[in-house]
C-alpha cells in the first residue's frame, strides 16, 4: 500500500495552511531542479510549460491520463536556483501557491513540495494527487516509465492523512 509523506500543517515559512510533503532522493539537487523547472522537464511528469520567464508570459497546463488540461498563467514569486521556487499557478480550481525546496548532501537530499491551501480547497484530493505526481517525477529521474505509477494507488486511499486538521 502506498504510504503519504506528508499532509496538512501551518508551514513555518509563511504561516500559511499547506499541504507538505517530504521525500528523500538520491538525486542530483540540478537533475531534480531541472527536472522541476524546465518546459522539457515538467513534460516528462506533470505537464506542459510554454512562454518565457524573461517575458514574463509562462503558461502551465497540467498533463491528466496523458490529456492536456486547460493552461493557467503562472507567476514566478521566489526563486533561487537550484534551491527554491514559489510560484502561483492559475487553474481551473484558481490561484494554487506551489513550492519546492531542495537541500541535502551528498547521499542524502530531500525534496520539500509545498502547496498553500485556499479558504475551499479540499486538501484529502489535493494531497494525493502531489503524492502521485511527486512518484510520478521520482520515476522519471530513476529513467522509469511514469505511467506505471497509478492514479489508484493513491486516491481514495491516501485522502485520510490529508483529510486531518494541522496541528
Amino acid at each position: 500500500m502506498t504510504e503519504a509523506h506528508g499532509g496538512v500543517e501551518i508551514w513555518f515559512r509563511t504561516g500559511a495552511r499547506s499541504i507538505v510533503i517530504e521525500l528523500d532522493s538520491e538525486y542530483d539537487i540540478p537533475d531534480i531542479w531541472e527536472a522541476s523547472t524546465t518546459a522539457e522537464g515538467l513534460r516528462a511528469w506533470v505537464g506542459i510549460l510554454r512562454g518565457n520567464t524573461d517575458r514574463g508570459d509562462l503558461r502551465f497546463a497540467f498533463l491528466e491520463e496523458g490529456l492536456e488540461a486547460a493552461a493557467g498563467s503562472v507567476q514566478v514569486l521566489r526563486c533561487r536556483p537550484p534551491y527554491y521556487f514559489f510560484v502561483t499557478v492559475e487553474t481551473e480550481q484558481g490561484a494554487w501557491v506551489l513550492g519546492m525546496e531542495l537541500s541535502g548532501r551528498p547521499g542524502t537530499k530531500k525534496v520539500t513540495f509545498i502547496h498553500e491551501l485556499g479558504p475551499t480547497d479540499d486538501p484529502s484530493t489535493i494531497g494525493p494527487g502531489w503524492e502521485y505526481y511527486l512518484q510520478r517525477l521520482l520515476v522519471h529521474l530513476e529513467g522509469g516509465d511514469v505511467e506505471s505509477v497509478r492514479w489508484d494507488d493513491f486516491y481514495p486511499a491516501l485522502a485520510p492523512a490529508y483529510a486531518k486538521a494541522p496541528e
